[in-house]
């Protein structure tokens, strides 16, 4: 039998639905304005700009400041090696991290709290206080001005993160999938493929969206472990221009709106993943 709501009940539904979506319209706004803002003055000239910097462009729309950050810049060469490095940098952290927050989460060994315990308190240990000898253990082995360089002191700092992200989730899996995998034949890695993965995907997903823009968008670890021009992240290269080119914003906001595209790319495709993995694994 259903019961109807009283004329007060509503009132206070519709009233808290209403400031609940104000509250993520503002959020929402905020996040979004500074794109608007970047994409606006890009497309200006510099003297539109400093006439108007919070106005729509009213002049001819300088689509050459674009132009001139692919040609002269070569900002898509930078795009390159900035994604060798956030694409093995994620893809390391979801192999390394699913192994391992599987055993902590679903296999009793000797020492597994003690273990876990360990790698949960270097993440109260800041990158930068690693950074020297880290430099100096790289520069012996020759992983200095090397793409490989920056990924490994990717994973040293992002992989406690992703195995106590995934540990939490991995536990909410029930055993008797798992016992149920067994049954059927599968092995360790059976279990984990067929089972682990498919429920633990919301969690992966994170992963990938955090330190992919992580990676994409950091300035400290490659500008210390990066030499040569031609390696340079496109971060590292639009701090640069931005110390040139003080007296040009609109292409600077060129560059900046042009290098967050990749990082927002990544976000809109594995967000979706996230809420169809709550139930793929169930599914299967």
């Amino acid at each position: 039998m259903k019961t109807s709501l009283s004329k007060h009940q509503r009132f206070w539904r519709t009233f808290g639905r209403v400031v609940i979506f104000l509250v993520l319209l503002i959020l929402a706004i905020s996040f979004l304005y500074p794109l608007y803002y970047m994409l606006i003055n890009s497309l200006k000239s510099l003297g539109e700009y400093y006439v108007n910097p919070f106005g729509l462009p009213r002049e001819q729309l300088q689509w050459q400041n674009f132009i001139t950050m692919i040609s002269q810049f070569k900002i898509l060469k930078l795009f390159g090696n900035s994604f060798i490095i956030s694409f093995f940098t994620v893809l390391g952290l979801v192999v390394f991290g699913t192994l391992a927050s599987y055993s902590f989460a679903k296999v009793n060994f000797k020492g597994k709290n003690g273990v876990y315990l360990v790698i949960l308190t270097t993440l109260f240990v800041p990158a930068q206080v690693t950074m020297i000898p880290m430099y100096i253990s790289f520069a012996k082995v020759g992983l200095v001005d090397n793409f490989l360089g920056v990924v490994i002191a990717y994973w040293a700092m992002f992989l406690p993160e992703t195995i106590m992200l995934m540990t939490a989730n991995f536990k909410s899996i029930p055993n008797e999938l798992l016992e149920a995998a067994t049954i059927d034949g599968c092995d360790y890695i059976g279990r984990l493929r067929h089972v682990v993965m498919p429920m633990g995907w919301p969690a992966i997903s994170l992963t990938i969206i955090f330190f992919f823009i992580s990676s994409w968008n950091d300035l400290f670890t490659p500008m210390v472990l990066l030499k040569s021009m031609d390696k340079r992240t496109v971060m590292v290269a639009l701090s640069s221009l931005i110390g040139r080119y003080t007296g040009d914003p609109p292409f600077q906001y060129a560059g900046l709106l042009m290098s967050a595209i990749p990082a927002l790319a990544v976000y809109a495709v594995f967000q979706k993943s996230i809420v169809k993995g709550m139930s793929m694994g169930a599914i299967k």
